[in-house]
């Protein structure tokens, strides 16, 4: 059974602070008040992917920043739109966020995600290739239930 959006926004916060999943600008202007900008489908994942595997997710550090939330004050952002490139990633949507899990490799994540697609309720979509996890709701009629993508 699905759960409810106010059910999932309150669950996450046992496993994530919203300063792990938004830049600090965006922290320090909204503190709690942005977990708003992240896509219920995402959080829901983010919940299964935590409860199932039992371990420790890492987003954003002090070291890494752009790796949930991303906006137009972000370097890499910001590095787009100097060189005139279109730039709508699903991260500066709040669908998107690129992770580490303790004690696993990305691709030991992306095959418990694969082996266990029955779990996601939605659509979800993994870069593949890449030394950590990229997981994203982004629909696409054409994509089966977990997509892997090329970077």
């Amino acid at each position: 059974m699905l759960m409810r959006e106010s059910q999932v926004r309150q669950e996450i916060k046992r496993y994530f602070r919203i300063s792990e999943l938004v830049g600090k600008r965006t922290y320090a202007k909204y503190g709690e008040r942005a977990w708003r900008f992240l896509d219920y489908r995402l959080l829901y994942v983010m919940l299964i992917i935590r409860k199932g595997l039992s371990r420790r997710i890492t987003a954003n550090t002090p070291r890494l920043q752009q790796r949930g939330l991303r906006t137009i004050v972000q370097q890499l952002v910001r590095d787009k739109f100097r060189r005139g490139v279109l730039y709508i990633s699903p991260h500066m949507q709040g669908k998107a966020l690129d992770f580490d899990v303790e004690g696993m490799t990305a691709s030991e994540v992306r095959s418990w995600i694969l082996a266990n697609q029955e779990l996601f309720p939605f659509k979800i979509r993994l870069e593949r290739g890449v030394s950590w996890v990229h997981v994203d709701v982004i629909w696409e009629a054409k994509n089966p239930d977990v997509y892997l993508f090329n970077p």
